[in-house]
């Protein structure tokens, strides 16, 4: 969700996302595996397969944004919220 961080503080966000999951209600967190599995099957076809291309991942991205499903686009922005927290956190400042 976020092609433009270096590598430290890509993995220190990518850290914080998986441990803000981990800390969540077993519920809630069920809820974002099962979605996790179903959104991601086809994307592990279509890289084993050498299909998936960024630009169409991102397409897919974008129209999930949009969905008319509620639990889609709260999906979406589950994770783009968190990812935006932990960017502003670990992204060192420029003064």
């Amino acid at each position: 969700m976020s092609p433009t961080l270096d590598d430290p503080v890509r993995a220190a966000v990518e850290s914080y996302v998986d441990e803000t999951l981990r800390s969540m209600p077993e519920h809630l967190r069920a809820g974002v595996v099962a979605e996790s599995v179903l959104f991601g099957v086809r994307l592990r076809l279509e890289h084993a397969f050498g299909r998936a291309v960024d630009a169409e991942v991102r397409a897919r991205v974008e129209r999930w944004k949009t969905s008319r499903v509620d639990f889609v686009r709260q999906y979406v922005r589950l994770l783009q919220s968190l990812v935006l927290f932990a960017e502003n956190e670990f992204t060192p400042s420029v003064r």
